[in-house]
């Protein structure tokens, strides 16, 4: 290994302590000042903790105090319920706090992702992770009481574990890939795409026996839940059974434009995940708006680069699982079901690829880190409206 090399490996491992120490700390921030029960979904999932620190066992939706989440895979809230078990009186800060461990270790496993695929490119890794940690969407979700948070640190240790170069066995290294992805489906079954992906991208490979062994190791160790949710429900899933909690949901088909906004909003803005309790102003709007015109100039330029910037397996990985996640999402919107784009969140290692294309498309290496600070700029001011917005609920509610 030369000089140069360890001085870039130096530069891209301080880079990514940083930002993941700095989207830890702000994602305990929201933890500590968001209202409790304001970011969506949150008091049904926490009422799944509680489940499993009072009755020890899985809840089952019909039964007297379970919550539509509970048809939700169970990762989560065991490990939830340990910490809240623990941590006694403040067991919801601690749970909270839990989700924002993971931001910060999401932040990392960013830039594993993105450096092999960048074939080693400083910038590009550092802007993706730089996208990833100061994104303020995602820091208010890891904030909160939620199972996206793990539910991606799991399928993104899965796609870089299924990037990376090794010298193990290949066998091996499919199943372990496997675990990493039934990790994150019983977290969030949501994240099952993840594994559509890699086995499309496995397929255009032609690697047969990583996706064999893959499949049949996710299929062992998931297959007992839909047996579980089968004999329960009688469906795989347990959708059908929400019912009996007495929630119900509505949802219409969104068109073109109202299907763009919601996206960027996921990708930009917490205000939908705050239940719309806050309003954007137009400069937020606008920051924004900005904010996504980088990501389309980084997926152009994937389009246009993607043979001479990019390595072929592991872009062919992260891309065909940010494709398979955004169809499975759109299929679902336009049944009329309701889900968020947050179901489509294992496309993220795409959207960071695409910030960190931006930033590498001029030729001056300073021009590039001028859109580099400028992009988190942008995301650093909004994430600032979104503290002062909702510091204000807070005090509102305690008065």
């Amino acid at each position: 290994m030369t000089t140069q090399t360890r001085t870039t490996r130096r530069t891209v491992l301080f880079a990514t302590a940083g930002l993941a120490l700095a989207s830890l700390v702000l994602s305990l921030v929201a933890a500590a000042s968001l209202v409790p029960g304001l970011p969506y979904d949150e008091p049904a999932h926490w009422s799944n903790v509680q489940y499993l620190l009072r009755a020890s066992s899985l809840p089952v939706l019909g039964d007297p105090g379970v919550g539509y989440e509970a048809q939700q895979t169970p990762g989560f809230y065991a490990m939830a319920a340990i910490i809240a078990g623990l941590a006694g009186e403040p067991a919801f800060v601690a749970v909270r706090m839990l989700s924002a461990l993971g931001q910060g270790i999401l932040v990392a496993v960013t830039a594993l992702i993105l450096w092999p695929v960048t074939r080693r490119n400083v910038l590009a890794t550092i802007a993706g992770a730089a996208f990833i940690a100061l994104n303020p969407m995602l820091i208010v979700m890891s904030g909160s009481v939620q199972n996206d948070t793990w539910a991606l640190v799991w399928g993104f240790a899965a796609l870089a574990l299924a990037v990376r170069s090794t010298r193990m066995p290949r066998w091996l290294h499919a199943a372990l890939v496997g675990v990493l992805v039934a990790l994150a489906v019983l977290t969030k079954l949501s994240m099952a795409p993840l594994l559509l992906g890699l086995v499309f991208a496995w397929l255009l490979r032609r690697r047969v026996l990583e996706l064999l062994v893959a499949v049949a190791t996710v299929a062992v160790l998931t297959g007992w839940w839909f047996v579980r949710n089968l004999v329960l429900y009688g469906d795989l899933t347990g959708q059908s059974a929400v019912a009996l909690t007495g929630a119900e949901f509505q949802n219409e088909p969104l068109g073109p434009l109202a299907l763009a906004r919601t996206v960027l909003t996921y990708l930009t803005v917490p205000t939908e995940y705050l239940r719309n309790t806050i309003q954007a102003p137009v400069w937020v709007d606008a920051a924004a708006a900005a904010v996504g015109l980088v990501l389309v100039v980084g997926i152009v330029a994937i389009c246009l680069r993607w043979r001479r910037a990019y390595a072929a397996w592991p872009l062919t990985a992260v891309a065909a699982v940010a494709v398979v996640s955004v169809v499975a999402w759109l299929v679902q919107v336009q049944f009329g079901w309701p889900v968020a784009f947050r179901t489509a969140y294992a496309a993220l290692p795409f959207f960071a690829l695409a910030a960190g294309a931006a930033v590498t498309l001029p030729r001056a290496r300073w021009a590039g880190w001028t859109v580099l600070g400028v992009t988190s700029a942008l995301q650093l001011a909004v994430l600032a409206w979104t503290a002062v917005t909702v510091s204000s609920l807070a005090l509102t509610s305690l008065l």
